[in-house]
């Protein structure tokens, strides 16, 4: 009897969990897509780009969803949005980002690239890239979208 009620109990934790874990991740993806509906809403009416190849998010001083696409003449281009303002420039005069991997692996050989997006602060737009290292430690790097140069680097010891 007593075993029973313990595999019952342990059956409801279990489903329990599973439906708090679902409901979490749903919540998450529907959130995301939200977040890409308005966005998309946003290039349409307040843009030139006719097609979109990335949306992204970047959270610095000011958070901005970033599209990256091409306007309707092919030149590609990057925007910078929130709710009230806008931001744009274009990527072809920007340093590939291949070219920011290549030199950030060659940089930190035993890491990994967990993120890579334009940011902007103030008049300064930068590639930020999110670098996770052997000892769990992320390192943010800045560096110039046109030159290359990297502006900025810290680093977050884990918790």
């Amino acid at each position: 009897m007593i075993v029973r009620i313990i595999v019952g109990a342990i059956i409801v934790l279990v489903l329990t969990g599973a439906g708090f874990a679902y409901h979490l991740t749903a919540s998450v993806a529907g959130e995301r897509k939200q977040f890409e509906a308005t966005v998309r809403e946003w290039v349409q009416a307040r843009t030139t780009i006719a097609e979109i190849e990335s949306i992204d998010e970047y959270r610095g001083t000011e958070s901005y969803a970033v599209v990256i696409g091409k306007n309707k003449a092919g030149t590609p281009v990057v925007a910078w949005m929130t709710a009230e303002k806008a931001v744009f420039d274009r990527m072809d005069l920007a340093v590939p980002r291949k070219h920011v991997e290549e030199a950030v692996s060659k940089a930190y050989p035993q890491s990994a690239i967990t993120h890579i997006v334009p940011g902007l602060e103030g008049d300064k737009k930068f590639w930020e890239v999110t670098v996770k290292d052997a000892n769990g430690r992320y390192h943010y790097l800045h560096y110039d979208l046109f030159s290359g140069a990297l502006l900025t680097s810290y680093v977050l010891s884990p918790a």
